[in-house]
């Protein structure tokens, strides 16, 4: 009786496997995978993109109330190893706001769009980011311009390099997590970026005040503002649009110490001041963009 009752079990199960199978060879192996969007990835930026009706968006960033005054970072021989320093010395912050007392104008603002299509973008044209450690600050240099932030491309490498005969070490934090270390002078090292956001760099190896910033993006408009606070975002399609204007805060949030030492090892800023401001661009028409920033844009 035992074997009755075991043959039908089996043919039961043999049974479940070929309709298994059966099923397998209808849908195929691959439905089970998930399917990628048609037009993924860099390749697919820009694809359309009608030049015909981008318009120009221009702007200015001025300063409202008190100008802040900033003192430098006083920092202790010890702190900093070698013969490129023999005695103590003080560095700019490095988040101290550029502004015209004249005209009230704010350089070196970051101002960019958000809500963009990257299919309809313009082409990415902003050169390549090269980050220096030289002079112990940050230096980003991008194309002729030398500055405290760049704009890449997501998915592109950035290289980075020391310009002196000390140990470096680079940190990147916020979209973009590692730490390199360099050791060497004029040894460059390259990491790619592929999350979109802003990543903060700063020193791992002890030299706390130096800071820059790079923005990662799958569309170009982003453009920094000059010394008459102006700034302009070329080639953008018609659309519906958030502006911002970011700038980091110069304010200490905190430091954090080294234990052996109690010397200050590093510094958190407190939060940028992020304004936006909706828009609506048609074919052949621009607004013009005008933002007021003073302390209290950057809290308390």
């Amino acid at each position: 009786m035992k074997g009755c009752t075991h043959r039908p079990q089996t043919a039961f199960c043999c049974g479940r496997w070929i309709t298994y199978l059966c099923l397998l060879a209808v849908l195929g192996c691959g439905s089970a995978r998930p399917e990628l969007p048609a037009n993924s990835g860099p390749a697919a930026a820009a694809c359309e993109f009608d030049p015909a009706t981008a318009v120009t968006l221009r702007g200015r960033v001025t300063w409202e109330g008190d100008i802040p005054s900033v003192p430098p970072f006083k920092v202790g021989s010890y702190s900093v190893p070698g013969d490129i320093v023999r005695q103590s010395l003080t560095r700019e912050n490095p988040n101290t706001p550029a502004i015209d007392r004249r005209t009230r104008a704010v350089a070196n603002a970051v101002v960019f769009l958000r809500g963009v299509d990257p299919r309809k973008a313009k082409p990415w044209k902003h050169p390549p980011v090269r980050v220096e450690q030289a002079g112990l600050r940050l230096r980003v240099r991008q194309g002729d311009v030398d500055s405290h932030c760049g704009f890449v491309r997501r998915g592109d490498a950035v290289e980075m390099v020391s310009r002196e005969a000390v140990f470096h070490s680079l940190h990147a934090g916020g979209a973009a997590f590692f730490t390199l270390p360099f050791p060497d002078p004029d040894q460059p090292l390259s990491r790619t970026l592929n999350k979109k956001g802003i990543v903060e760099l700063s020193s791992a190896a002890g030299y706390y005040w130096m800071r820059a910033y790079l923005f990662v993006g799958d569309h170009p408009y982003y453009a920094r503002t000059d010394a008459r606070g102006r700034f302009a975002l070329e080639q953008v399609p018609p659309g519906r649009y958030e502006v911002i204007c970011w700038m980091p805060s110069w304010r200490e949030a905190r430091h954090d110490l080294d234990p052996e030492t109690a010397v200050v090892s590093r510094v958190v800023f407190g939060p940028p001041a992020e304004p936006a401001q909706t828009i609506t661009l048609g074919q052949g028409e621009a607004p013009v963009v005008r933002f007021v920033l003073s302390k209290d844009s950057f809290g308390r």
